[in-house]
């Protein structure tokens, strides 16, 4: 590695070469503002940058990703960026993860690093990128912007068990923007117009400068949480530290912060050694446990239901295939009796990441299924 390269930032205390080559970060959106961040990330010499991303680019992105050009139209994002990142400095480690960050960051990989900057575009992705964070530790750097705004949220899960998270200090209004998606239980809402938030390049250029400098810890406090928030057009901005709500539904149940417990194959074993007396768990995603039609009871659609996660389906399943008729019953459960989980899926993992069992008031333990 030439040193020479990074010697205009030495002198800035805490950004020494061996430091931030240590690092190892995972950026979660990789729009215009993951754009920034990425391209910050590897300027400053970061030693490996993971980029999570399910899209594929489009012509609208090429006015705010100073990575994309025309040719990657269609390509995946991560990828895109990855391939043209990876020009500016071959001393960066950089991986592309296409598909949803739920599903492809596990929380065993996620514990072995440093940070993860958040660049997605709505609440439900935050929230529960917030909750893997909590659970393993890490801390979570949160970007955000709209035409003229640009936020930054720092939770430092790793130093502290009882600092605030991205829930606690959310409104009402966005637990009903998360409701809109879905229409029974966990379904997702068939044909859902998805708004669209207008932005500029200068919004995002600012998110992703002060989104990397967080997550070095660049001129700001490590401890608590910290929201901070600019007014790109006036110049104008505020911080503000974040108390930990303790009536959070984010984390309240997940304090203090469970112990994870890999399930190495058997969910089973590894609840029966960690939480004996356990009579039921929460599951991290919502899953089918009954499928059948009020006029014609079971029919062959319950096999393809049952036993899957909600999400994996929208609101079209509540119309039966054998009579026509939206009057399908379906059972989709996030807390599970751990007899109903054996009866169901016997000694397969269930499909979630992990499951939450009390092992005592208020100690709980996690069951990390991916592991």
């Amino acid at each position: 590695m030439d040193r020479e390269r990074y010697l205009r930032q030495q002198g800035v205390e805490g950004l020494g070469v061996d430091r931030l080559r240590s690092m190892h970060v995972t950026v979660v959106g990789a729009g215009a503002v993951g754009n920034e961040i990425v391209k910050n990330l590897v300027l400053m010499g970061v030693g490996a940058v993971d980029v999570h991303d399910f899209d594929r680019v489009e012509i609208h992105n090429l006015t705010r990703s100073v990575f994309l050009r025309e040719a990657d139209v269609g390509v995946g994002k991560a990828q895109a960026i990855v391939a043209r990142a990876a020009e500016i400095d071959p001393n960066v480690r950089l991986r592309a993860v296409d598909g949803d960050a739920w599903r492809t960051l596990r929380l065993a990989d996620l514990e072995r690093r440093d940070v993860l900057i958040c660049a997605v575009d709505n609440f439900e992705a935050r929230m529960r990128l917030s909750q893997l964070c909590l659970l393993a530790g890490v801390d979570l750097v949160n970007a955000g912007i709209d035409s003229r705004h640009a936020s930054i949220e720092a939770f430092r899960f790793r130093s502290s068990d009882d600092t605030a998270c991205f829930e606690c200090h959310l409104p009402e209004s966005a637990y009903q923007k998360v409701a809109e998606r879905y229409s029974c239980g966990w379904l997702r809402r068939r044909l859902l117009a998805e708004n669209t938030i207008a932005t500029t390049a200068i919004t995002a250029s600012v998110a992703g400068a002060l989104a990397v400098q967080a997550a070095l810890r660049v001129g700001g406090a490590a401890g608590g949480s910290q929201r901070v928030m600019i007014d790109t057009r006036s110049g104008t901005s505020t911080a503000a530290a974040l108390d930990r709500n303790p009536e959070c539904p984010g984390c309240a149940p997940l304090s203090p912060r469970p112990r994870r417990v890999p399930a190495r194959g058997d969910w089973q074993q590894a609840l029966a050694a960690h939480a004996p007396h356990a009579e039921a768990v929460l599951l991290s995603d919502a899953v089918i446990f009954g499928y059948a039609c009020t006029e014609c009871g079971p029919t062959p659609q319950t096999k393809r239901y049952v036993g899957h996660r909600a999400d994996e389906f929208d609101d079209r399943i509540m119309r039966c295939e054998a009579c026509g008729q939206l009057s399908a019953r379906v059972d989709i459960r996030t807390e599970a009796a751990v007899g109903d989980l054996r009866q169901l899926f016997g000694s397969s993992p269930p499909p979630a990441k992990f499951l939450l069992a009390r092992v005592g008031e208020p100690d709980a333990v996690c069951i990390d299924l991916e592991e």
